[in-house]
């Protein structure tokens, strides 16, 4: 996801990531902020639909103006047993950036791993830089003096782990959490400011701790990398960025200050395009040859759906996050990842990707 916008930086460090992790250079807690201090988040009206837990009727229809309800995608998964003992220190419920920082390196190695061996051999050595920087929401590929990096924000990793919590905590129990939480960022995130974070009263302890729904939001999570990171590395293997190759410079850390420091290209609509496509396609190959739970895009189509429903919350002038700004409308990529899927489905896996065949001016 190129972006088209210069990224501030105020002296903050940069975490690069190999095969062993870059050390944390703050605590998960450093930094951040509860919304507001000392009270509850209210129960907001008029809220984007989620999906109903188990057991629970169908929501009503949105009202006009509100993004429409995403149906789940179809998956061969097993369902979660339902005889899961509680969680008392889940890494997600607790924020903890560090464990987020290393699922974002385990996610990108199993991408990687499932990539045709041209693609591969392009990509292998690209390295995952860490941006700290406080209130970033975004993620991207870029090439500095022929050196390929790809960048994930602390910020973006917080807000997916939360949607996921939220989305687990809806499917089991009926709640509303991810709207709620969308809501509250909407109208309380500022820009350049620490990620706002509910109130712990916000969550009902006895549900955060289930462990059917603490199992649910880390396959959540995962898919939600899985779409961000894929999208990221496609950019790379379809030489949208210049850099690819399987002798590929290592940047110093002067190549990656330079790379967050100053603006690199902006979104190409049949890039992004191709880079959905190709990125949806690897984590559903990657989800196939993974042991245990086999990725879907649900959690690129969360992803988006939360972008879709923040930008239905706040005016075009007042975009918050990076990631809004250097992308093609949600509601332009939705179907696009919804109909990739469904051709991979269709051909047992082996869907060639083609470009879309019309680009949409004016998104984004």
């Amino acid at each position: 996801m190129l972006l088209v916008m210069k990224l501030l930086r105020r002296g903050v460090l940069v975490g690069l990531m190999v095969a062993s992790l870059g050390c944390n250079k703050r605590s998960s807690q450093t930094g951040y902020t509860q919304y507001p201090p000392g009270q509850p988040p209210p129960n907001y009206p008029g809220q984007y639909p989620t999906q109903p837990g188990p057991g629970q009727p169908p929501l009503q229809q949105p009202p006009p103006g509100q993004p429409p309800q995403q149906q789940p995608p179809p998956s061969s998964n097993p369902p979660i047993p339902s005889n899961l003992p509680p969680v008392a220190n889940d890494p997600i419920n607790f924020i903890d950036i560090n464990f987020m920082r290393q699922r974002s390196q385990g996610v990108l190695q199993e991408l990687i791993a499932a990539l045709p061996s041209n693609q591969r051999s392009s990509v292998q050595s690209v390295p995952l830089v860490i941006d700290d920087t406080v209130g970033e929401v975004n993620a991207f590929a870029a090439c500095s003096g022929g050196k390929a990096l790809m960048a994930i924000t602390d910020g973006l990793m917080e807000v997916q782990s939360q949607m996921a919590r939220a989305k687990a905590t809806d499917e089991f129990f009926g709640t509303n959490k991810f709207t709620e939480y969308v809501t509250m960022l909407a109208k309380h995130q500022q820009p350049n400011a620490p990620i706002v974070r509910p109130q712990p009263s916000f969550w009902n302890p006895v549900q955060d701790q289930d462990g059917r729904k603490v199992a649910r939001q880390h396959q959540l999570f995962d898919e939600e990398l899985a779409f961000v990171l894929g999208h990221e590395l496609a950019h790379h293997y379809l030489q949208h960025t210049g850099c690819v190759g399987p002798q590929l410079a290592f940047p110093t850390p002067i190549d990656i200050g330079r790379v967050l420091s100053q603006a690199v290209p902006g979104f190409n609509q049949p890039n992004e395009i191709a880079a959905d496509q190709n990125g949806t396609n690897n984590l559903l190959s990657a989800g196939k040859a993974r042991q245990g739970y086999h990725w879907t895009e649900g959690g690129a189509l969360l992803t988006l759906n939360f972008f879709l429903a923040l930008k239905n919350y706040t005016p075009a002038e007042s975009i918050l996050f990076a990631f809004e700004l250097s992308h093609p409308h949600p509601s332009f990529r939705i179907p696009i990842v919804q109909q990739t899927a469904a051709n991979w489905r269709a051909s047992g896996g082996n869907t060639p990707v083609n470009p879309f065949p019309f680009p949409i001016p004016g998104f984004g």
